[in-house]
């Protein structure tokens, strides 16, 4: 059996849950104790199971994208789509669900043809909505996308500025004027993530892959912590001032509006499908692993928002981690500045527990230090491929010429979070068009693609087509579901604004 060269799936799976996994499922706790932990863990997992096919959408439009650029005659075409269907007809009566769509019955001298798949050529988002949805399609993907991802960017400098700053005081010496600190951060922040942004996947394994055990390790240490928490003994108090779980609501409606954009917002990652295919060696599990990573996803979520928010109740803190500057495991206790947690000084508390605390609320500056090159290449090629158009695959291999995009797409908003720290509304507003990212393009993708291929005499199914990524339907409602989230937040947006 031959071997695949590129990624191993152990390998893509560490990539692919530093893009799903930001800063973002911090807020889960919150808003599980929002809208009820039923609820929350409810529209967690149906939120999982809905992005999910929304990255099967991509994925085959990529499988598609490469079919039409092969270049086979018009009778080798007639006479593939002829043995596709042959072999569709033998799966569907056989075993419908294998994964890799072959008879568990076909003997192994049996030669099919396989249903088309994604290969070597890499087809960026641009480039497929150029294909299937016209320049119209790729000009309106491009701008939709960079304002949500520059806005991202913009966010993730900010967030590792603070949280440094707050972690780390620089010495009184250093800070020469006001918000000298944070600017400080913001300059490592840039020599750590600009020249991590020019490298290729291929070239920060090692980088990647540390960090996302850093981030099981943070989920550990936060649901850990708690479950011990609760059933410690109330003279030893675990946190500051609680001595026992406060409890949650189990189903609250009024916070839907709540959870439904947080649950969305930790489970997007498909305008970075491309980039994460690529490198993959064994692309045929592709949709596996993608598939994997939701589940994993989404049990370190529920288990991170329900304990928490059950725990701390009303106490909990938007961002989660902030509830463990009070963290203290029956030792210690605080001698100032007691009502301000992240200001509060400790006395007394046990090494272990200072080094649990810095990890935890440190962690996010860790993230976004991750998270930022992995987007920084998806936005520095979308900007290549929608200014170089077709000739985008010649021009990828001019090292000069990627590097001048991937600088495009990371120093602007760095510089942006210099003069402006806290984004607030602004990311409220662009984190919408995240929505349309990962919904209504993929489905658009899905349905013209298909209709593409029928009308070339491809082959519509691919390797990576499920029960329910085949329909019109489906497609219909994934745009529709879409256009309700952005209407949805947005209202709800505008709603709190006018409070």
């Amino acid at each position: 059996m031959a071997e695949h060269a590129g990624f191993s799936p152990f390998v893509s799976l560490c990539f692919t849950v530093n893009y799903v996994m930001g800063t973002g499922f911090l807020t889960l706790p919150w808003a599980f104790q929002s809208s009820g932990v039923l609820l929350g863990l409810a529209t967690l997992i149906s939120v999982a199971i809905v992005c999910d096919l929304s990255k099967t959408f991509v994925l085959e439009a990529m499988a598609r994208a490469e079919l039409s650029s092969s270049k086979h005659s018009s009778s080798s075409q007639a006479e593939m789509e002829s043995q596709v269907h042959e072999k569709q007809k033998l799966v569907w009566s056989t075993e419908p669900l294998l994964p890799d769509n072959t008879s568990a019955t076909a003997s192994p001298s049996e030669e099919l043809v396989e249903l088309p798949y994604v290969k070597e050529k890499k087809f960026e988002i641009v480039e497929l909505c150029n294909i299937f949805l016209g320049p119209a399609g790729s000009r309106a993907y491009t701008f939709i996308f960079s304002l949500y991802m520059y806005g991202a960017l913009w966010a993730y400098t900010s967030v590792f500025a603070n949280a440094a700053t707050s972690a780390i005081p620089i010495p009184a010496s250093w800070n020469f004027a006001e918000g000298a600190d944070y600017l400080f951060y913001t300059a490592i922040f840039a020599a750590v993530t600009v020249p991590l942004t020019c490298l290729e996947l291929r070239e920060q394994v090692f980088v990647q892959v540390s960090l996302s055990f850093c981030r099981l390790l943070m989920v550990l240490l936060i649901v850990g912590s708690v479950c011990v928490a609760y059933g410690a003994a109330e003279d030893s108090p675990q946190f500051d001032e609680q001595t026992g779980a406060n409890g949650s609501p189990l189903v609250d409606f009024s916070g839907f509006y709540r959870i439904l954009p947080i649950a969305v917002y930790a489970n997007i990652y498909h305008h970075s499908l491309p980039g994460l295919s690529h490198p993959v060696g064994d692309k045929k599990k592709l949709s596996i692993i993608f598939r994997v990573v939701f589940v994993v996803m989404t049990v370190a979520y529920g288990l991170l928002g329900t304990t928490v928010a059950y725990y701390f109740g009303e106490d909990i803190n938007q961002s989660a981690n902030i509830n463990w500057h009070g963290y203290r495991a029956g030792t210690g206790h605080c001698t100032s500045d007691c009502d301000d947690p992240e200001d509060a000084v400790w006395s007394g508390r046990a090494g272990w527990v200072n080094a649990l605390v810095f990890f935890v609320v440190l962690f996010p500056a860790l993230d976004v230090a991750s998270a930022f090159p992995l987007n920084g290449i998806t936005l520095g090629n979308c900007l290549m491929g929608a200014y170089y158009g077709s000739e985008v695959h010649d021009v990828e291999r001019d090292r000069k010429r990627v590097v001048a995009f991937r600088v495009l797409a990371a120093v602007p908003p760095i510089v942006g979070a210099c003069f402006v720290r806290e984004l607030g509304t602004i990311t409220d507003y662009t984190g919408i068009t995240g929505f349309v990212i990962a919904f209504v393009f993929p489905a658009l993708l899905q349905s013209k693609s298909k209709r593409y291929c029928k009308t070339k005499g491809l082959a519509t199914r691919t390797h990576y087509s499920g029960a329910f990524s085949g329909g019109e339907v489906v497609s219909a409602v994934m745009v529709a579901f879409g256009g309700f989230l952005v209407a949805f937040v947005l209202g709800s947006l505008i709603w709190e604004g006018a409070k």
